[in-house]
């Protein structure tokens, strides 16, 4: 059994009932979190990978990838299209995925290529100052003392006659398990995707690899999970540790994607796609703002802020943290949150847009207000849906007032940066700059 599937949409066709029962297994005994790539290091919980609503369809998360349980598999492919995934993966960060000919299947390619992309980005990331030579003590013997005496094994080999001691010397090496996991990575990503000439690994990452590879050899072992967590990093190499982690995780699911074995073991890789849609967001919004900045909440912790406090003890309760904050200087100006939902009306928000997403918005601008004599401001920024061009009744009429000058505006933007920076620059110049404008004046 093998079913098709976008991400955020009901399954077409929908299931049969021995379908149904084995997606009904799979929800219930899978976890996302087992299978996602990690992008950006700050996620949102985590969702079913499937679902079905109260009506009895069966839902896609929203997550785009492949898992393979109990002897079936689900593909799981982007409901915008790959090129707009390799829009916002390019714009987030700075991934280019290219075109991959050949050795994949059709349905099965573009997460192999978004697999690699983050992959190789994440490492040439990691060793913006080096790569991973680490500390480590190594034995030697010899008639002179180098580094410390290792007294007992100093004993036992003189006890032999051989006249000789054993020392100890702590030195760089790049011999460890986590230049092990990524070389044992890259040798599994190169013959699944089989890019003439490596088109897709960026020739930094190339020039890195070289040298890894002339310590560990050309296939390494895999190293566990554990001799990999026992490893000290230091400041400067501490970035190595979760993409030593995903090296792991790839160089082990050597079928990438779901491939169906014989034991039924359950396998698979997954693309946050919210988590992407966020960072897309936000590159573009940083782009629009200037000569506002962009504080990203889910990072900084100066954007983060309690929604109740105690008036007995000061401690405080449901912590608020939008995706991101407007600052002219010191001075909050709007929020910002992505989401990854459809802004047209369906039959459980006949309006658009979904309650709890308004009263998360509510609370938001409650908390984080501009000071007074200033309008505060907040966007929900959705994608655009090519199937459904006309302009969502939410956002026809936006802003959307609430009490004290508090506006919500609403907002589908395009999937191409350039556009989705025109968008959000007009709407800033609309919404934010002109009250900005009148308080300074």
């Amino acid at each position: 059994m093998k079913l098709v599937a976008r991400d955020c949409s009901p399954l077409t066709p929908q299931p049969n009932a021995a379908e149904a029962n084995w997606l009904r297994k799979l929800a219930t005994n899978v976890e996302a979190s087992d299978f996602v790539i990690p992008i950006s290091g700050d996620r949102d919980e985590d969702e079913p990978v499937v679902y079905s609503s109260w009506d009895g369809t069966w839902w896609a998360g929203r997550y785009v990838g492949s898992i393979s349980f109990e002897g079936h598999s689900l593909n799981i492919e982007p409901r915008f299209g790959m090129a707009a995934l390799r829009s916002w993966l390019f714009e987030a960060t700075s991934v280019v995925l290219t075109e991959t000919p050949g050795k994949l299947r059709e349905d099965e390619s573009f997460i192999a290529q978004l697999l690699a992309s983050v992959w190789a980005h994440g490492f040439v990331d990691a060793a913006r100052h080096g790569l991973p030579a680490l500390r480590r003590e190594v034995s030697t013997k010899g008639t002179t003392i180098r580094g410390r005496l290792d007294i007992s094994a100093s004993l036992r080999l003189i006890a032999t006659g051989s006249g000789q001691v054993v020392s100890i010397q702590s030195e760089r090496s790049l011999d460890h398990a986590a230049s092990d996991a990524i070389v044992a990575a890259y040798e599994v990503l190169r013959r699944w995707l089989g890019v003439p000439d490596e088109m897709w690994l960026p020739a930094r990452a190339k020039e890195l690899l070289i040298h890894l590879m002339s310590v560990t050899g050309s296939r390494p072992r895999v190293p566990t999970k554990a001799e990999l967590e026992r490893i000290r990093y230091t400041p400067i190499t501490a970035g190595f540790a979760p993409i030593a982690e995903l090296s792991r995780q790839i160089a082990n699911r050597r079928g990438l994607a779901a491939d169906i074995d014989a034991i039924g073991e359950t396998k698979g890789v997954l693309l946050d796609v919210a988590e992407l849609w966020e960072m897309y967001v936000l590159s573009v919004l940083r782009k629009a703002s200037t000569p506002l900045t962009v504080a990203h909440g889910t990072r900084e912790k100066l954007t983060t802020k309690k929604l109740l406090s105690s008036d007995v003890s000061g401690q405080g309760m449901s912590t608020l943290i939008p995706d991101a904050i407007l600052f002219a200087g010191p001075v909050i100006r709007g929020v910002v949150d992505a989401k990854y939902k459809s802004l047209h009306p369906t039959a459980n928000s006949p309006n658009g847009p979904q309650r709890e997403d308004l009263y998360q918005m509510a609370a938001y601008l409650g908390r984080f207000q501009a000071p007074v004599g200033m309008n505060t401001w907040g966007l929900l920024a959705y994608p655009f849906d090519p199937s459904r061009p006309v302009v969502p009744h939410a956002e026809q009429n936006s802003p959307w007032s609430l009490e004290d000058g508090k506006r919500i505006g609403f907002a589908t933007l395009p999937h191409y940066p350039a556009d989705a920076v025109a968008k959000l620059r007009g709407l800033l110049t609309q919404v934010v700059r002109p009250a900005t404008e009148t308080a300074t004046a």
